[in-house]
C-alpha cells in the first residue's frame, strides 16, 4: 500500500491547503494538505519533511502525529509547526475549519477535518485573513 504524509499547518485558528493544478493527472484542481509519498528506504518523518520544504519551502519544526487513515493510500498526519510564508506556484490559503466543507478536498483529507476542528488555535503565529496565490 502507498504511504503518505501530509502537513497539517495551523495559525491563528486557519489551515494552509494547497491547490492541485487542473491539469494533474491525479486529483486535478482538489485543494489537500501538503505532503507526498513516501519513497523506497524513507521513513514517513523523513517523507514529511521533504515534501514539506519541495512543495512549500517550509522547515518542520515541532511535529505532532495524528491516527493514521486508511483508504486506497495510508495517510499519516502530522500537526506541524513552522515559520515564514509558503513558498508555491500552486494557488494556496489560510482557511477556517468551517470553510473546508466547501473546497474540493480528497475523500481521506476531508475525513481529517472533523479531528481539526478539536485542534486549539495556535496562538503564537499571526497571519492576515485567508487569501489566494496563483
Amino acid at each position: 500500500m502507498t504511504e503518505v504524509a501530509l502537513a497539517l499547518i495551523q495559525r491563528d485558528g486557519r489551515w494552509f491547503l494547497q491547490r492541485r493544478a487542473p491539469g494533474n493527472s491525479v486529483l486535478p484542481g482538489r485543494w489537500e494538505f501538503p505532503g507526498g509519498k513516501v519513497e523506497a528506504g524513507e521513513t514517513v518523518m523523513a517523507c514529511l519533511r521533504r515534501e514539506l520544504l519541495e512543495e512549500v519551502g517550509l522547515v518542520a519544526g515541532e511535529v505532532r502525529p495524528l491516527p493514521v487513515l486508511e483508504g486506497p493510500v495510508r495517510l499519516h498526519p502530522f500537526l506541524v509547526q513552522t515559520t515564514g510564508q509558503p513558498r508555491t506556484e500552486l494557488a494556496w490559503g489560510w482557511f477556517k475549519v468551517e470553510d473546508l466543507d466547501r473546497l474540493p478536498i480528497p475523500p481521506l483529507n476531508r475525513a481529517l477535518i472533523a479531528s481539526l476542528a478539536q485542534v486549539p488555535p495556535a496562538p503564537e503565529l499571526r497571519i492576515t485573513p485567508a487569501h489566494l496565490i496563483g
